[in-house]
């Protein structure tokens, strides 16, 4: 495919004025302000040498994407957002270490939305998922805690091979959008994928601590066939993953934080079934990039907190079985 910019235009839409609350002052307007340029497109563009990429590894990093000043303000929302310390899940590996998650449903007029909402990262789920502004919506936004010395493993697993259990069908259809808050290296356990991992189709998964990871025989086989690849970040830096890749994390033995803000983007024909943790068709309202610098630091409002995991609640939808079938 030639290198040449791939842009599909959001639509000029609009969330009603509301009240974000943050946990510092800040200079938050009415996303209203942003009438007449929010049909401006992205200011960073994927190629097509980046997309043939995703294609054919089933990830890519780009990089630089987001400046300082950018992560900067998501770093401090990080910080300050007392609603992501209320509400943030321990997840406990085999070995009994501890990775912190916050995961909430929908996104919002605050920091982290502005990044999952911005054109961006749209456009570069809309290029994956072959979507545009009608289709493509937000799955979840998480962020991802890695104390130094502290945060745990993630086992090799698929993104998929959680969604795939409620009701979504197109793993081509889902991708998550990793945003580093700050780098990520092989010490303070940056992600691992399998290169070429999302062609062998969906794996079977169980459990492993409170976490679900592939099948030791098929991890076997497919590390054996295909090559790890570490994928080492800067702040700013994000990595696009195919739902179907595999991919872990080791703990993070050094001194030094690794923190980061991953989107999960599917699209309205791929749908999860009714009542269950994963939401249901929304439209996703787009925002300039100009929008993260104008909204400063504003955190999760505090009417959002049924919005977010419950952490028994995440254990039990995926909970399997001692035949490694999910429970019903």
């Amino acid at each position: 495919m030639a290198t040449g910019a791939i842009r599909r235009m959001c639509s000029s839409c609009l969330r009603s004025p509301t009240t974000a609350l943050g946990f510092r002052k800040t200079q938050f307007q009415p996303l209203g302000r942003w009438l007449s340029t929010s049909a401006s497109p992205s200011i960073r563009p994927l190629t097509g040498d980046e997309l043939a990429s995703y294609r054919r590894d089933g990830f890519v990093i780009l990089r630089g994407v987001y400046s300082t000043a950018e992560i900067d303000l998501l770093r401090e929302t990080v910080l300050a957002d007392q609603m992501l310390k209320d509400n943030v899940m321990n997840m406990v590996d085999g070995s009994g270490k501890v990775s912190r998650l916050t995961l909430w449903r929908h996104d919002g007029d605050d920091t982290y939305g502005m990044f999952s909402r911005g054109r961006r990262m749209v456009e570069f789920a809309q290029a994956a998922t072959e979507s545009d502004d009608d289709t493509l919506y937000h799955f979840h936004t998480k962020v991802m805690l890695k104390e130094p010395h502290v945060g745990g493993r993630w086992e090799w697993h698929q993104d998929f091979g959680y969604w795939y259990e409620v009701g979504c069908l197109q793993p081509e259809k889902m991708l998550s959008v990793m945003v580093a808050i700050d780098e990520a290296t092989v010490q303070n356990g940056c992600l691992d994928v399998l290169r070429g991992s999302h062609k062998l189709g969906r794996l079977h998964h169980g459990n492993t601590g409170e976490q679900v990871g592939a099948e030791p025989w098929a991890l076997e086989k497919a590390t054996g066939l295909l090559e790890t690849v570490p994928c080492t970040m800067q702040a700013g830096d994000i990595l696009m993953l195919h739902s179907n890749t595999l991919h872990k994390s080791n703990a993070n033995t050094s001194d030094n934080w690794r923190r980061c803000m991953i989107v999960a983007f599917t699209t309205k024909d791929n749908q999860p079934k009714p009542n269950t943790i994963a939401p249901l068709y929304f439209p996703l309202e787009c925002v300039p990039d100009s929008a993260i610098k104008e909204m400063g630091v504003v955190g999760r409002a505090s009417g959002s907190v049924e919005d977010f995991l419950r952490h028994d609640d995440n254990v039990d939808s995926f909970k399997l079985d001692e035949n490694n079938e999910q429970k019903a």
